[in-house]
């Protein structure tokens, strides 16, 4: 009797897991953030709100993250790129925390790009809304989405980091030889 369809339906049952579990965190911070961008748009109309060690703006932002320019509808168009690539990715994906993480990146990519399809001035040039602002120490403001990519992108590279390959091992070479 072989092991190996036992093994792949365990892999498949692991990837459908992880599949599941991407899918949860885009769905929620994409969630999480769109309402958070509306509480922003409707509660700072009227002006800021001073939090002590951060400060709640509303900014229309029509760049990338700090500032980065860009023309219309590009920032939709590697949104597209980001999302092919991280699906196909996530067939080999068996790590949940890898999993999360690609779900927090898409999900902040997914939430910014809605704000740009539907808000003013609307497709391809609609603008980000940005509404926490740290202070002078990190002057650039930002909103969960952003909050989703850098953090996902982080625990990524920790979890690409912790998983590479041990180099193999230098053979012993006997003295004289």
């Amino acid at each position: 009797m072989s092991v190996t369809p036992t093994l792949r339906a365990g892999a498949r049952t692991g990837a459908r897991r992880t599949t599941a579990l991407f899918a949860a965190v885009v769905a929620a911070w994409v969630a999480l953030d769109q309402v958070t961008k509306q509480l922003a748009v409707t509660g700072l109309a009227d002006g800021d709100l001073d939090l002590g060690v951060a400060r709640l703006v509303l900014v229309r932002n029509p760049d990338a993250a700090f500032g980065i320019p860009g023309f219309p509808g590009m920032f939709l168009l590697v949104t597209v790129i980001v999302l092919v690539l991280v699906v196909r990715t996530l067939r080999t994906v068996t790590s949940p925390v890898v999993a999360a993480a690609y779900g927090l990146v898409v999900g902040g990519a997914l939430g910014n790009a809605v704000d740009r399809a539907v808000r003013p001035p609307g497709f391809p040039e609609g603008a980000v809304i940005d509404f926490i602002y740290l202070g002078p120490w990190f002057p650039w403001t930002f909103n969960l989405a952003d909050s989703g990519i850098t953090v996902g992108a982080a625990f990524l590279l920790v979890a690409l980091w912790r998983e590479r390959p041990e180099p193999p091992a230098a053979e012993a070479v006997p003295p004289g030889g």
